[in-house]
């Protein structure tokens, strides 16, 4: 071969080689050669199935239908171990071609070879990191989706086809606004359009929209279109991407509901509320408290609430509301403070401030509710002075009637004095009755309360005034009282009954209980437990087994039982001879105090 052919051979970028008819190598240049695996010399003169065994036989029966057909094989592809047991894969693509001699006689083959090794591993690492991008992109709940220019789907990761129930093949190549996702509302698909050319042309598109998914529901995605460019800055395809905010919008809708609905109820409150901070600063009110204090929001709202107060009590709100902030807790109704708030025009109304202390993040703030107490206050006021005025006029009505029955008393006891024995004496008894009704309003009339009077007060009393009486009976009986336990009270209706009861026992005692000249004492014991009861009792002589209770002659015993009626009392005698006498009253009903 002439010498010019074999440097054109050794300065070809393809491996180059040449085969006789027995497809023994005549030449290969250096570039094949090294890509076999061996040096040029070790080449010549011997087949492709003693320098490659693994191929070699399969490579020379392509030659040979080359030869034979003498039709050229072009550009299959042959790979092969090199060095053999290595592991290193190389990879061809094979060209060979028959050759002919002067006669047009096929005489061997020409093979052009070129070693593609290195475009192999190139494709496979494009490959694997192809499918290590698809592999992070399917393992994103994201949606991702590859468009052309104009809007084809090229392709889409596993989230999106998932959520709606797709297959890859049923959406790629179709425009994107025609797909399952879009294609349920045409102004949903015409946005959608329009969004991917203002993609197309630079732009970055992001806007919220509702989405069909499986089993035509639907889903509000925060969606994005972004161009991708090239090197050279061109856009050649348009990244669609977007996650699922159905969540965040459904809370969203049920923070605004819930907003609403709080500010309804604010507003339509007929309380004014105010939200106040730790500096006494006013943070929000309600329509109540414009119409209140005739201020419009902007006027208060940022304001000191000391605002709202009168000129001479400003001063302590400082200290009052720093006070409220160290010790914060809720002020219920019963506990709220009445004051008075001053209007913007200047005038003043009475009202009542509930306070309910409110964590609001980092920061404590307090809820203050302000009552318009003007009817109540002004009602109450005339209430006190009517009823200051009536417990004058009962005073004065007690005072009178107090009056009248000691003018009763003075004239029965002047009576007394011409009267017969026997007429004295009913004279004296009468006297003491009305004594004992007098001392109830005296009571009253002291006191200043005309619900109800002490009844060891009123016991005292009438003892006081019995001994008085008893002196005409004998000087030597004696009147004491004893109180075991707390205190009872007797309403108005119950204590002329019960100091008419007490008095007919006690004159009837001084009256015939005792021999006359000899000495005895006459008690009441007032014990208090689950009932109260009175005990009078006296050491005489006892009461005749004959006499009974409502059937003795005496007007004074045939009264008792009606007056322990009316008192609602049980009345009891216990009595023998030389045993003295023991009245017991026993009242279930009566008020105690401790």
């Amino acid at each position: 071969m002439e010498k010019w052919v074999e440097d054109l051979l050794e300065a070809s970028p393809t491996g180059i080689a040449i085969l006789d008819r027995q497809l023994r190598y005549v030449h290969i240049n250096g570039r094949l050669a090294n890509s076999n695996g061996l040096a040029v010399q070790q080449h010549l003169g011997r087949r492709p199935r003693d320098i490659l065994p693994a191929i070699g036989p399969a490579l020379e029966d392509i030659m040979n239908e080359v030869m034979t057909s003498g039709a050229a094989r072009c550009h299959f592809e042959a790979s092969a171990e090199i060095p053999a047991g290595s592991g290193c894969m190389t990879f061809w693509d094979a060209s060979y071609h028959p050759r002919f001699d002067d006669d047009g006689i096929v005489c061997g083959i020409i093979a052009m070879v070129e070693d593609i090794s290195l475009k192999k591993q190139a494709e496979q690492v494009m490959r694997n990191g192809s499918e290590r991008v698809r592999k992070v992109l399917d393992a994103l709940f994201t949606f991702v989706s590859v468009l052309d220019v104009d809007g084809v789907l090229l392709e889409a990761n596993r989230a999106p086809l998932e959520q709606a129930g797709l297959a890859l093949s049923s959406v790629q190549g179709k425009p994107f606004w025609e797909c399952y996702w879009w294609n349920h509302d045409p102004l949903t698909q015409a946005r959608l359009q329009e969004a991917i050319a203002r993609a197309a042309g630079g732009e970055t598109v992001r806007y919220d929209v509702a989405v069909r998914m499986k089993n035509d529901s639907r889903m509000t995605i925060d969606f994005m279109l972004t161009p991708l460019r090239d090197g050279s800055g061109h856009i050649v395809n348009i990244v669609a991407s977007a996650i699922d905010i159905t969540a965040r919008k459904q809370n969203e809708l049920a923070l605004e509901i819930s907003e609403t609905y709080f500010r309804q109820v604010v507003e339509s409150t007929p309380d004014g509320l105010m939200m106040v901070d730790g500096r006494g600063q006013i943070r929000l009110i309600n329509t109540r408290m414009e119409e209140l204090f005739g201020y419009t929001r902007n006027e208060l709202v940022g304001e000191s609430m000391g605002k709202l107060l009168p000129d001479d009590v400003r001063h302590l709100h400082v200290d009052y509301v720093q006070g409220f902030f160290r010790q914060p807790s809720a002020r219920s109704m019963a506990n709220r403070k009445p004051l008075f708030a001053r209007r913007q025009d200047g005038s003043q109304f009475p009202c009542e401030i509930g306070l309910n202390p409110m964590q609001v993040g980092a920061e404590l703030l307090t809820l203050a509710c302000v009552t318009d107490v003007s009817e109540r206050y002004y009602a109450k006021q005339m209430l006190e002075k009517a009823l200051q005025e009536k417990t004058v006029l009962l005073g004065e009505v007690h005072h009178r009637v107090k009056n009248n029955l000691q003018v009763i008393s003075s004239l029965l006891s002047l009576q007394s004095r011409n009267a017969t024995p026997e007429v004295h004496k009913a004279l004296v008894d009468s006297q003491n009755h009305v004594r004992s009704m007098a001392l109830i309003h005296q009571l009253l009339y002291e006191r200043n309360d005309f619900s109800r009077i002490p009844m060891s007060v009123y016991v005292e009393r009438l003892i006081h005034l019995l001994r008085d009486v008893s002196a005409t009976y004998g000087a030597h009986i004696s009147l004491t009282f004893r109180r075991e336990g707390e205190e009872a009270f007797l309403e108005l209706q119950n204590s002329i009954p019960f100091g008419l009861i007490l008095n007919e026992i006690v004159i009837n005692a001084c009256k015939h209980a005792f021999e006359p000249g000899c000495p005895g004492s006459v008690e009441i014991v007032m014990l208090s437990g689950e009932q109260v009861q009175v005990q009078i009792r006296d050491n005489g002589k006892g009461i005749p087994d004959d006499v009974k209770l409502g059937t003795a002659s005496t007007l004074g015993f045939q009264l008792l039982p009606l007056l322990a009626e009316q008192l609602k009392c049980t009345l009891t005698l216990r009595s023998g001879p030389g045993q003295g006498s023991c009245f017991t009253m026993v009242m279930p009903d009566l008020i105690r105090e401790s």
